[in-house]
Formats: structure tokens, C-alpha cells, sequence
């Protein structure tokens, strides 16, 4: 099994179609439909199973695909490396990241990268689901960019910040005049059992700002109404922001969607110390970053520090 071999399998694949995988290979429909024919007569059976047009693995495919995403990797990384061993300038960037953070991380970082790397492609994926998962199993993905409270052990990572998560709602909501100085805090703080009552618009539990808010709650030993789920952080910030209901998100996260809120509202730190979340730039262990994805990493790391 050789690399082309394996990137043309693996395309099928994920593509599920030959048709899908050809265009995506850029290579025609007849040239990859007579590979894998070529192909499973040389192994003596069939990869795939077909039917109404769909690709299948079978047994032998599943074991070969096995075998096919470690060359993949490989080979991925060696071109990688390569890359910076013949110090060309030309490249990409894959990267993943929750919706928000492009407008609040990335979008203020990418001109500076740009001027350093001028023929370096950024591809970005923007999830509202749990995107860490997305680095382990697609090898495309160079960096992922997220918040934790808990530190992944699957991955290896850098700290990129610290910011606190705050409480967001309507600056015309009744409990805001109970909100006071507190040392040590870096906004207006409030008691968030005063809120126990309160309807609360919050991301899923799988999400980082749905998890704190959870183990916020059973500290507080609170079961607050929620009005809302949703994956998405700049609507939960928003919907509060508009009067209807309460909303936790990172701090960087409300101030960018207030710069272009039109309803009057505001943030509040809350905890018995600040809720701090941190924002790390992750890939799989073991993964050879190129020179411009560290130097990435450290463009966001200053401007992150230049916030502060």
C-alpha cells in the first residue's frame, strides 16, 4: 500500500461514492472506478460493498482502511516537514474552532500571519458542536483552538489565555442594582442564588461554558428554569442581552457581540473567586506542526496577552 493508494481508498470512503471521491481527488470518475477495480483484483476481494450507488467498507475495507489513515498521517506529516526543511514559504493552515471564537480569536490575528506568510492558505472550520474530537480523527486538521475547565489528555496543547466567565443580562434587569464592587473581582459582582428563579439560556453540558454553568448550579445548589438550549454562544449572549432570559459565555465572547449589540446590557463576575475558562490551541499527540502553525500559535498567544 503506497500513499496515493491510500489517499484514493480513504477518499471513497469518507465520500461514500465514487463520483464524490474522484471530484475531490480531482481526477476523473472512470480513472478511480478502474484503480479500485485494479485494486481489490490484486487482493482478491472487494473493499466496498455497492449498492444504489453507495460505497460500503466491508470486512477486508475496514482492515485496509485501518492501515490507509496511518499512511495518510505519515504522509501528511512528512510533506509537513518537508516543507520547512526546504524553508518554502508556501503552505496551509487547517484549523478548527468553535463559531465565536473566529470573530473574537482569529479574525483579529490573521492579517499579521497574512503579512508574515503571504502564500500560506488558512482553511477554517467553524463548529458549534464539540470540535477538540475533530483533530483526532481528521488528520487534515493542523490546530484546534477551544476553551476547557479540564485539560484533554488524548491531545497535546499550549495555553493561549485565561478569561473569565461571566454572567450576561439585560441591562434593564431588576437584580442588576444588587450588583456590587468586590475585591479581586474584575467587574460588578453579584450572588447567583439571587438568580435561582431566573430563566437561563444555556449551551449544552458537552459544550465548556454549558459544563461550567452545571457545576456552577450544583455548588450553588440551584435548579434554575432553562428556557433555552442551544450550541450556538453568540445567540445565547444575544437572546440575554435582549431581556430574555440569563446567559453565561466568555468574556471576550459578550464584548464582541455588545460592540455590536443594539440593546443596553452588561456583564457580571460571579463565583465565590472568578470562573476563569482557558483558551488552548491543541492537535494530536505526537502531531509535527510546521513552522507557520507554531508561529501562528505565537501571534495568538501575544495578542491575547496584549488584551490583558
Amino acid at each position: 500500500m503506497d500513499l496515493k493508494e491510500a489517499r484514493y481508498i480513504l477518499a471513497i470512503a469518507r465520500q461514500g461514492s465514487i463520483g464524490k471521491a474522484a471530484e475531490s481527488l480531482f481526477i476523473s470518475q472512470p480513472s478511480l472506478s478502474k484503480y479500485l477495480k485494479n485494486l481489490e483484483n490484486q487482493l482478491g476481494g472487494p473493499l466496498f460493498y455497492r449498492m444504489d450507488n453507495c460505497y460500503t467498507p466491508t470486512y477486508m475495507g475496514e482492515r485496509y482502511l485501518h492501515y490507509a489513515e496511518q499512511i495518510a498521517a505519515y504522509g501528511e506529516q512528512w510533506n509537513r516537514e518537508y516543507e520547512d526543511i526546504s524553508h518554502r514559504k508556501y503552505g496551509r493552515l487547517n484549523i478548527a474552532i468553535p463559531i465565536m471564537m473566529g470573530s473574537t480569536l482569529i479574525q483579529p490575528t490573521l492579517m499579521e500571519f497574512h503579512n508574515l506568510y503571504p502564500h500560506v492558505t488558512i482553511n477554517v472550520m467553524e463548529a458549534v458542536n464539540f470540535i477538540a474530537e475533530t483533530s483526532l480523527k481528521d488528520h487534515s486538521i493542523d490546530l484546534t483552538f477551544y476553551n476547557v475547565h479540564v485539560f484533554p489528555k488524548l491531545l497535546d496543547y499550549e495555553v493561549m489565555q485565561r478569561e473569565e466567565i461571566v454572567l450576561i443580562l439585560s441591562a434593564g434587569h431588576p437584580l442588576v442594582s444588587r450588583a456590587v464592587d468586590k475585591p479581586g473581582f474584575k467587574h460588578p459582582w453579584i450572588d447567583l442564588n439571587l438568580f435561582s428563579g431566573e430563566n437561563f439560556i444555556l449551551l449544552y453540558p458537552d459544550q465548556n461554558t454549558g459544563g461550567i454553568a452545571l457545576k456552577l448550579f450544583e455548588d450553588y445548589n440551584m435548579d434554575p428554569p432553562v428556557l433555552l438550549h442551544t450550541r450556538n454562544s453568540e445567540m445565547s449572549i444575544k437572546l440575554a442581552m435582549e431581556g430574555l432570559g440569563i446567559a453565561f459565555a466568555p468574556e471576550s465572547y459578550y464584548h464582541m457581540a455588545a460592540s455590536h449589540g443594539s440593546h443596553p446590557s452588561l456583564c457580571l463576575s460571579i463565583g465565590k473567586s472568578p470562573i476563569v475558562t482557558t483558551t488552548i490551541a491543541a492537535y494530536p499527540k505526537g502531531r509535527y506542526l510546521p513552522q507557520h502553525a507554531r508561529d501562528y500559535m505565537e501571534i495568538i498567544r501575544e495578542y491575547c496577552a496584549g488584551k490583558r
